[in-house]
């Protein structure tokens, strides 16, 4: 199986300054083409033996993916994944997450690997165009970003495709109507500022009792409780978010 994707990019390869429902778009027809429609949790075998050969803007890329072998940052502490490419050869990148360290948290190795997949979608063309040695690395305990400091661009794009391919905005509003019920939590149907028709639970976050929905649609999805959160907030699925006039 060779999975094409194609995304703007510069000549060099470079993505182009993508929004975040552009990068949400991609992630979410790539986990189709690849899992299919279903509501269901990512599977890392599945996907690494599905990802094997890419071709991303006409770049041929084959992704070498290893899962036992201990990875360190720059300062030798252990690392979660690493993305990384090597110009002697010119058509591989190489993936590996550190399942060792991380045997019996699997949401974080799911998370983990999908966010240094998108490294290799949107990072490594340029990069292996060039003839260019890059790493990307997931830390441990990643950097807190200091007020008014830059965004990684790069790190949040990552963070944005792997949120988005693990718990896509459609599939999650398919779900949480039943699970909602289920807990006997209130929701409701209405428009998100991008148009989608999105349940919305009728509980600000700060409610006790949310955390039963979250728990239930993390294990839904195979993801964090935390991780979990973070969708259904930026989904628009949770709080008061638009009746305060904010936007996704």
């Amino acid at each position: 199986m060779v999975l094409a994707i194609a995304y703007p990019s510069t000549a060099a390869g470079d993505p182009h300054r993508l929004s975040a429902q552009k990068i949400a778009s991609i992630a979410s027809d790539i986990r189709s083409r690849l899992f299919g429609i279903q509501p269901r949790p990512v599977d890392v075998a599945a996907l690494i033996a599905k990802t094997a050969r890419l071709v991303v803007n006409g770049k041929p890329i084959t992704l070498s993916w290893g899962l036992d072998r201990p990875i360190h940052d720059e300062n030798g502490h252990e690392a979660l994944g690493v993305c990384e490419n090597d110009p002697e050869l010119p058509d591989t990148v190489m993936i590996s997450v550190n399942a060792s360290l991380l045997a019996h948290q699997p949401e974080v190795i799911r998370s983990t690997a999908a966010h240094e997949f998108a490294h290799a979608i949107f990072d490594m063309p340029a990069a292996m165009g060039g003839n260019i040695r890059r790493t990307f690395r997931t830390s441990v305990a990643p950097a807190i970003a200091k007020p008014g400091a830059p965004i990684n661009w790069v790190e949040w794009r990552a963070d944005e495709f792997m949120g988005a391919f693990l718990v896509p905005a459609d599939k999650l509003a398919r779900v949480l109507p039943k699970h909602a019920s289920a807990l006997d939590l209130p929701f409701r149907w209405r428009a998100a500022p991008d148009g989608r028709s999105v349940p919305f639970v009728d509980l600000d976050p700060s409610e006790g009792t949310l955390g039963l929905l979250v728990d239930d649609l993390a294990e839904a999805f195979s993801v964090t409780a935390a991780f979990m959160s973070v969708r259904l907030a930026k989904g628009g699925f949770i709080g008061r978010r638009f009746e305060t006039g904010s936007t996704l």
